[in-house]
């Protein structure tokens, strides 16, 4: 579990249901606004918020193992973690297709989206696990 301690000294708890919820929110705002600016699509459908429902949940596991595996060598520190579950990700939109027609770019859209939010939480839980540590 990951505590952060302002100055004040309250604890604020990113539980995983916290993170997880964050990121999901986050995701969905910032998805519906590119759809909405860019490509004019005012709706979106249940599969496809229950597919990033699952997604997330991936990706706020890797979270964790980034938290609690660590390396010695930094790149594989961030390498490892990433590769399993963009792994795990890609092997659930092949799943996925037994049972919806998959967009014909969905591996590298799915890729492409995936990597920029792991990149950005990668960096953030480091900055944050690092800065904490500082404080004890």
């Amino acid at each position: 579990m990951l505590n952060i301690q302002s100055k004040n000294y309250s604890k604020i708890n990113f539980s995983f249901i916290n993170i997880y919820c964050l990121l999901f929110t986050v995701t969905t705002i910032i998805s519906s606004i590119i759809q909405i600016t860019l490509f004019n699509k005012v709706n979106d459908t249940n599969s496809h918020i229950l597919n990033r429902a699952i997604v997330v949940a991936i990706g706020t596991s890797t979270l964790y193992m980034i938290l609690y595996i660590n390396f010695k060598n930094k790149i594989l520190e961030m390498l490892i973690p990433y590769v399993i579950s963009l792994s795990t990700v890609l092997i659930y939109v092949f799943f996925t297709g037994f049972f919806e027609e998959l967009h014909p770019h969905a591996y590298r859209d799915i890729t492409l989206n995936y990597s920029v939010v792991f990149i950005i939480a990668f960096f953030i839980v480091k900055f944050i696990s690092r800065r904490r540590c500082k404080e004890l």
